[in-house]
């Protein structure tokens, strides 16, 4: 039986290839949710990191606390690695952490020399508690409660939910506030619905997600969008013929209009709304539901369970027009990887450049369990794929530059110079982007001393950045 370990994370910036880890918590608790232990750690700012003044704003993170902090990325990392260790098998669950929390740790752990996918392997899974949280409020109402946005739509940021259910919650972007919020509000849902809790867990991994919905022959695919979770009757058409993930039909639409017709038709019919093709994020816990919840759900609850049943099998009987999907679906791949930057940045390449090879497995191992940085400097060049070494210098610069040679340091000094001064738009915070965003949000915040005079002491870490690589 598999613990679980709430966490959260205050990061940088936003983007999921860039960022750095600031602020992680994590609250491991058994199968009761009875909490076993926690930690949170912190770590310096990265001189190989910009970061955005946005997120800082939101995370109240000062530049001080960031300069001071005993732990860089690096060690913060490794010590994230000791604390999960003799855990047992971990269910790692977070607010929203499918589309962010996740990427972040993977890509963290990636640069850091270590394992990517320490949260779904090794007997590990992820779950996302929004999307248990949403599809209470859709299928079980009154389970939990939830706040209301301006447009009148249910609010679903922790914050709001917290509020609206009595959950402790101190301090807002604080990781270790967030994770306890989570924690108890993953109490309350486990407590009121324990039904859609315990299945729930059926769609952590992405085959489980594949083989049931390829085995039923429909079910209910719950999506968030337009203000709110939406429920879709679907049924499994084929995966995606790059990507994997699964492809399903609509049942709203009359099945016949997809029989007949012939690929470019299809491929027009395709760009209709609402949208005939749902797709299912198998690897990204969705939330799959019995056909049954349909009775609520509008317009299938208006069309039948008779009707609803004969699209289902029409579909499943046609093979040709998975066929045809396929075809379509490859076309968009290839047509968007033409628009596509071919030159990809190291950071962005944890997915595309494969997994390492065994003798950089043991390379890795190598720079991991050395002494010290001079033992690592010695092993920075000795993997196979360019990457590694790459990573492997960068993580020397950030921790222990002096040990570098005078060639080494001016070339990676350099490196990020030419990133992080640049005035075209780049995938990551550069220092003109940055004095930018400061400069609109002093507008923004025009009257607000405390966020100014954080602004003002961001601005002054900016000139510094700047000043330092400006002498690359």
């Amino acid at each position: 039986m598999a613990n679980y370990c709430f966490f959260d994370l205050e990061t940088s910036d936003s983007s999921l290839n860039f960022s750095q880890m600031l602020e992680a918590s994590f609250i491991i608790c058994n199968d009761d949710l009875k909490e076993l232990k926690r930690a949170t750690f912190f770590s310096r700012i990265n001189k190989t990191q910009i970061p955005h003044p946005g997120a800082l704003l939101t995370n109240g993170i000062s530049i001080k606390r960031l300069k001071e902090t005993n732990l860089s990325e690096y060690e913060m990392v490794k010590q994230i690695f000791k604390f999960l260790e003799n855990s047992g098998k971990l269910v790692f669950m977070g607010w929203n952490s499918s589309q962010f929390d996740r990427s972040i740790c993977r890509a963290t752990f990636w640069r850091s020399l270590e394992k990517p996918y320490l949260m779904n392997t090794n007997g590990n899974s992820e779950a996302d508690l929004l999307h248990i949280a949403r599809a209470s409020h859709l299928y079980y109402p009154g389970v939990i409660k939830t706040g209301t946005t301006k447009k009148n739509n249910p609010e679903f940021k922790l914050t709001s939910i917290s509020k609206a259910n009595n959950i402790k919650h101190e301090f807002k972007h604080s990781a270790e506030s967030d994770t306890l919020a989570t924690m108890l509000t993953a109490r309350l849902i486990k407590q009121k619905a324990p039904a859609l809790w315990q299945s729930s867990f059926l769609t952590t991994s992405k085959n489980d997600v594949l083989s049931i919905i390829k085995k039923e022959l429909m079910c209910i695919s719950t999506e968030n969008y337009g203000g709110g979770p939406k429920g879709h009757l679907v049924t499994y058409i084929s995966q995606h013929p790059v990507y994997g993930y699964p492809l399903a039909i609509d049942l709203r639409h009359d099945v016949d209009t997809f029989l007949d017709i012939n690929t470019d038709q299809l491929r027009d019919l395709l760009k209709s709304k609402p949208k005939p093709i749902r797709t299912i994020k198998h690897s990204a816990h969705p939330i799959i539901m019995n056909p049954s919840f349909i009775q609520n759900i509008e317009p299938y609850n208006a069309i039948g369970m008779e009707k609803l049943i004969e699209r289902a099998k029409k579909i499943k009987e046609n093979k040709n027009l998975a066929e045809r999907l396929s075809i379509i679906k490859k076309e968009e791949v290839e047509e968007k990887n033409q628009s596509n930057q071919l030159d990809k940045y190291v950071e962005e390449t944890i997915y595309k450049g494969g997994f390492p090879n065994a003798k950089d497995n043991l390379n890795i191992q190598k720079f991991n369990q050395a002494n010290n940085w001079n033992d690592k400097l010695k092993l920075k060049d000795i993997f196979e794929d360019e990457r590694y070494s790459y990573l492997a210098n960068r993580l020397i610069f950030e921790n222990n530059p002096e040990i570098l040679s005078k060639s080494d340091y001016k070339k990676i000094h350099s490196h990020f110079a030419e990133n992080f001064l640049a005035t075209e738009k780049k995938p990551f915070t550069t220092i003109p982007s940055a004095f930018k965003a400061v400069d609109d949000l002093r507008n923004d915040h025009s009257k607000d001393e405390k966020k100014l005079s954080q602004l003002e002491e961001i601005n002054i870490y900016l000139q510094e950045l700047q000043k330092f690589y400006e002498a690359a």
